[in-house]
């Protein structure tokens, strides 16, 4: 199972990392979400590989923020 951690600013500012945890977890192939607002990081582990990373990630710019791959995410999924 691929782990990704995103960068995802306005975390802080914002205070509703409620949504942005929902918005990924309705995602079937999601396992774990965990949002650390201070750091503005998004953490998921999930079943697939590119392609559901795309997802998640469009799920965040759903939600109203911009993901940024950390160094080494573009090598998740396999």
């Amino acid at each position: 199972m691929p782990d990704v951690t995103l960068v995802v600013h306005g975390l802080m500012e914002a205070g509703e990392t409620d949504r942005l945890e929902k918005a990924v977890s309705r995602l079937g192939f999601v396992e774990t979400v965990h949002v650390d607002p201070e750091k503005e990081l998004l953490a998921v582990s999930y079943e697939g590989g590119e392609a559901e990373l795309g997802r998640i990630e469009q799920a965040v710019r759903d939600a109203g923020y911009e993901p940024e791959p950390t160094p080494g995410a573009k090598n998740a999924g396999g």
